[in-house]
């Protein structure tokens, strides 16, 4: 399942054209694989003070031993050509290269042992609990292309389950306490007044909507296929490539190994209090709001994703990486730098401030239909939250060390 690669696996993507940070081998494991830096920075602590291993080496095997336990297959393939050569650019004896093998080794077990207790990898078969037909005002039901195989079905119910890294599962439902009550309601007039963008702005024919506008849908979700379901994945690699562009380049790679630790296990903590949100108070889409009350043939112009609205995924994953980049830039917005497009079709994009760049991706789920304003703005609070306490934080890991949530 994902839950574990989630955090430390195998979400490739590309390299920024000019990558600020100087290459490593930390830099050089990330491209293979995202968020692994929990296994790295581990490999780091634990070099410190013994001499008979090399750090930069030991990291290498610890995201090699995680990626191979969690996904055998590719082993022969993306992971071990990669080893080999960091072995020889390495360019320590054998006895060297063996204690950092063990080191190495013995973290991805550590962490694939500690993933056999996460709830979060077992199958979950949640459905809405009444018919498609009988949509109740509020309340999540598979949307019109979601009805009949091989689409009836939720994307990763199984999260709302997960066991976090570093953000205690204990503190999520006080967390979440707020926003378990807060969506907007049908036909308040804080409703109608978002209801309203959405349907000038995030249909398939949309007159209020910008060309520029459209292709920003697109470009946050960092995902060619152009499904809705895809973004929340996608937008981890634009933020990772963000942060290469932004930090120091006199950052060590211990240094970079820490930050991507931090970073990753922001993304992975946001998700599971996001899910836990969205299926505690599962929030109908507004595909369903709008057909059923103002437009029966409205579509949106993506894809809607295969679960509840409130709060946004995407919105919530990337608050929680965002805050950890902001922190790490000590809390200044004013940057330039250059955002990659996955899109043939759609231009790199430049920004000269962070918080441009953050408004817009928020923008980018109304422009394509699958949220009301509400639930990307909640689902970046919620994710903050969570990466300001990794941030602080990332020594205290207990993933493996703590009850799944309680329901």
């Amino acid at each position: 399942m994902l839950a574990t690669l989630a955090v430390i696996g195998l979400l490739a993507f590309t390299a920024p054209a000019a990558a600020e940070l100087k290459d490593s081998v930390v830099l050089r494991w990330t491209f293979i694989a995202q968020r692994v830096g929990v296994a790295q920075y581990w490999a780091y602590k634990q070099s410190k003070g013994n001499a008979a291993v090399n750090a930069d080496l030991a990291s290498a095997f610890a995201v090699h031993s995680v990626l191979a336990r969690t996904n055998a297959a590719l082993a022969p393939t993306l992971l071990d050509g990669p080893l080999y050569d960091e072995v020889a650019k390495s360019g320590v004896s054998e006895a060297v290269r063996d204690a950092s093998a063990a080191l190495g080794i013995k973290i991805g077990i550590d962490i694939a042992t500690a993933s056999a207790t996460d709830a979060g990898l077992e199958v979950s078969y949640y459905r809405p609990g009444y018919p498609d037909s009988l949509a109740r005002d509020n309340e999540y039901v598979f949307t019109p292309e979601q009805i009949g195989a091989p689409r009836d079905f939720l994307l990763y119910p199984n999260y709302a389950n997960g066991t976090t890294f570093v953000y205690p599962v204990s503190k999520i439902p006080g967390l979440a306490a707020p926003y378990l009550k807060a969506p907007f309601k049908f036909g308040t007039p804080d409703f109608e007044a978002e209801n309203k963008v959405v349907l000038e702005q995030g249909g398939t024919y949309a007159p209020n909507r910008t060309a520029y506008d459209t292709d920003t849908a697109r470009f946050w979700l960092g995902a060619v296929s152009g499904s809705g379901g895809q973004g929340s994945a996608g937008v981890t690699g634009m933020v990772q490539n963000i942060s290469i562009a932004l930090l120091p380049d006199t950052f060590t790679p211990e240094q970079q190994a820490a930050f991507f630790a931090k970073l990753g296990t922001a993304f992975y903590d946001a998700i599971i209090a996001v899910w836990y949100v969205k299926f505690k108070a599962p929030r109908w889409r507004p595909i369903t709001a709008i057909q059923k009350y103002y437009n029966a043939s409205w579509t949106p112009l993506l894809g809607t994703p295969q679960h509840p609205e409130y709060p946004s995924a995407h919105q919530g994953i990337f608050g929680g990486g965002w805050s950890v980049l902001v922190r790490e830039l000590g809390g200044k917005s004013d940057f330039t730098f250059t955002v990659k497009s996955d899109w043939p079709n759609i231009p790199d994009r430049t920004y000269n401030n962070l918080a441009t760049a953050a408004a817009e991706a928020g923008n980018s789920r109304v422009f394509a239909g699958a949220h009301w304003a509400q639930a990307n703005n909640d689902g970046f609070a919620l994710g903050k939250a969570v990466g300001e306490y990794i941030y602080d934080n990332i020594d205290k890991v207990i993933y493996g060390k703590q009850s799944a949530l309680k329901w």
